[in-house]
């Protein structure tokens, strides 16, 4: 190995000494990268100087970390939370770092309550702190003058209960109503191109599709196909016309106009009889 490839310290500048195991214990420590930075920049104001603590604002140490006060307060708040750091006094007594058997390396996540108060009315116990203290307040009480108990992390978060499958009280949801359901129940064997273009219709005028609707549908073409004209014309007339939903006389007055009625003799009423021309604005 070259002398090329070994960092030079230049004493003259100066530097900071640091113990391994706290060198060890940054490199370990799962944090996210602004409250990391926010330790080390505490770490160089005390440590760099052969201070255990020193008074920082958040002001001081967000020029430090190029952060916004909000931003360095609120990962002073969390780093206080996780006994990473300490602070002597109040909100703006000195801070210092703790010693590392007091770290929380990884933060723990709260249960979730899965019971509600009326399941156990008679072992209700009240799941909120004092009025008269917030988290902050209680992180700016740690210091060093008062010992820590540390307990292991069962007896602080009990093991999270089982969340049920089925919400008791609420009915289970419907599978939805689709292609799948309209191929399985498709009295007039409708091609399945139309009836994609029947449902991207339907999407693009926000009209639902359910079993209802598509029961009201093969009526209308049963009707249809007792007067002589198919499902499928059926269907494309509708589809051309732009309708979500139609009535037999509809089509009827749709082909009379065209000259495109059925030759074939039925037993319904004339194609082009007054009674069937309907206005089309009840649509389904």
């Amino acid at each position: 190995m070259t002398s090329d490839n070994i960092v030079q310290l230049n004493s003259s500048r100066g530097f900071t000494r640091m113990d391994n195991s706290l060198m060890e214990a940054l490199a370990t420590v799962d944090l996210p990268a602004r409250e990391l930075r926010v330790l080390m920049a505490i770490a160089r104001q005390t440590i760099g100087y052969q201070l255990e603590t020193k008074r920082l604002t958040a002001d001081e140490i967000g020029k430090f970390t190029n952060m916004r006060r909000d931003v360095t307060s609120k990962a002073i708040s969390h780093l206080l939370e996780r006994r990473i750091i300490y602070r002597i006094g109040g909100s703006r007594g000195d801070i210092g770092i703790s010693p590392i058997r007091e770290w929380s390396f990884y933060e723990e996540k709260a249960p979730c309550l899965t019971e509600t108060k009326t399941s156990h009315s008679d072992n209700i116990v009240s799941l909120r702190p004092d009025a008269s203290e917030t988290k902050t307040a209680t992180s700016h009480l740690y210091t060093k003058k008062e010992p820590l108990l540390t307990l292991s992390s069962k007896e602080i978060n009990p093991p999270p209960a089982e969340s049920p499958a089925v919400v008791e009280g609420k009915p289970a949801r419907k599978p939805p109503f689709g292609m799948v359901q309209m191929q399985a129940d498709n009295p007039h064997q409708i091609p399945d191109q139309l009836l994609v273009d029947w449902l991207a219709l339907r999407k693009t005028k926000r009209a639902a599709v359910s079993q209802t609707v598509w029961g009201s549908l093969n009526a209308e073409l049963t009707k249809c196909v007792e007067l002589g004209i198919t499902a499928s014309d059926a269907m494309t007339e509708a589809l051309a016309a732009g309708w979500q939903g139609f009535k037999v006389s509809w089509i009827v007055n749709r082909l009379a106009q065209s000259d495109r009625a059925p030759t074939t003799a039925s037993a319904g009423p004339d194609f082009y009889s007054q009674a069937w021309r309907t206005d089309t604005s009840d649509e389904l």
